[in-house]
């Protein structure tokens, strides 16, 4: 009988440093910034063109990461014309 309270004792302890370590993490955990940059590139709908590759090779070099691209009628529905939006973001 004589070893319950310790194994209380410990339990309780176990949950405490448990507690702390969650704690702690959230309050030093950092948060990420991103900035947001779009690239259009317009032309017939027949070719689409895409907007300069050596523009798209200097932004990632920049550290741009591309994260979505859209592509729509320009600049209303059934028109000959495309506009091609290239998404992309960094951390700041």
């Amino acid at each position: 009988m004589t070893k319950r309270p310790w194994l209380a004792l410990i339990f309780i302890v176990l949950a405490f440093l448990c507690v702390a370590g969650w704690t702690s993490r959230a309050n030093t955990s950092s948060k990420e910034s991103w900035e947001y940059k779009i690239v259009s590139a317009y032309g017939p709908s027949s070719t689409n063109p895409p907007p300069n590759i050596q523009h798209l090779n200097d932004a990632g070099a920049d550290g741009w990461e591309l994260i979505e691209i859209r592509a729509g009628d320009f600049p209303q529905k059934g028109s000959n014309q495309v506009r091609t939006d290239y998404y992309f973001k960094r951390l700041k």
